[in-house]
């Protein structure tokens, strides 16, 4: 069990150093204040009520729309921090996290004994039908 846990804590310590190098954009179509669709890296799905200004019959006014785009670009990091910028307090916590972990907080055996079945030893006589005493 100890070991499973630890399989699992460095596969998600490594997908979350993978995922913070990422650098992605998010996407936002709103309609009205009210979003419509939503995308990560490729742009969002229009909801067809976008006004066309190109029109040359519409030279007098213009509508304005009531659709948004709104486009959030989040940046991954570029360098990692390494274990020299860490204080020494840091280092003392990890220590001693190891330390207990390790050496004091008791680990299950994983050694099982392994026991053949008993087989009793033959039936020479009944001896139950020989005196003739039964439970009754």
């Amino acid at each position: 069990m100890f070991q499973f846990l630890k399989h699992i804590s460095a596969v998600a310590l490594a997908f979350l150093m993978l995922f913070s190098t990422f650098s992605f954009t998010i996407n936002k179509h709103t309609c009205g204040g009210v979003p419509v669709s939503f995308s990560i890296g490729i742009p969002a799905e229009t909801c067809g009520m976008e006004v066309d200004n190109n029109n040359s019959e519409q030279t007098t006014f213009q509508k304005s729309s009531c659709c948004d785009d709104i486009s959030t670009f989040i940046q991954g990091q570029d360098e990692l921090s390494s274990s020299q910028e860490a204080s020494f307090i840091t280092h003392t916590f990890i220590n001693a996290f190891v330390y207990s972990y390790i050496y004091v907080l008791p680990t299950e055996d994983t050694e099982k004994a392994i026991y053949k079945p008993y087989v009793p030893p033959p039936l020479i006589k009944d001896i139950q039908l020989l005196d003739e005493t039964f439970l009754i």
